[in-house]
């Protein structure tokens, strides 16, 4: 889900403790505050082995604080976009009617369900991001 959301993914600006997937689909924590074999910058890593650079893709995985961090809306208060997420969530998400609770196994993948809803109006359909179809308007 984190690969697939390009808007997420260009906003990262790493710090120490962000988790990634690195180029060999293993998840690791950026701790490191020394400059040692690998450097992130804007989604890779930058190391230099043999006197090569090598540019290695990095996945970032937002924490559940960076996710309710981005849903943050400018003028409104922290408590009213926790209020709007928890209403969210009973709403349903699929078209089979479950809520994303029962469709996402941890509060980071709701969050983020939640975040690519508000914030870039699109939907999770189980492969990618699609845009959510408005309802027609009667009248």
């Amino acid at each position: 889900m984190c690969a697939a959301a390009e808007e997420i993914q260009c906003r990262w600006q790493p710090v120490y403790g962000d988790f990634y997937v690195d180029s060999e689909g293993q998840i690791r924590c950026w701790i490191s505050r020394t400059p040692g074999p690998v450097r992130i910058k804007r989604g890779f890593g930058i190391c230099v082995r043999d006197g090569v650079i090598h540019l290695l893709k990095f996945i970032w995985l937002p924490r559940q604080n960076q996710l309710i961090e981005m849903a943050q809306i400018p003028g409104c208060r922290y408590e009213s976009v926790v209020q709007d997420f928890f209403d969210w969530t009973r709403q349903p998400y699929a078209h089979d009617g479950k809520t994303p609770g029962k469709l996402f196994r941890s509060m980071e993948k709701i969050w983020l369900a939640f975040v690519m809803h508000q914030k870039y109006a699109k939907q999770w359909d189980g492969k990618s991001w699609i845009r959510k179809p408005y309802p027609a308007r009667h009248g």
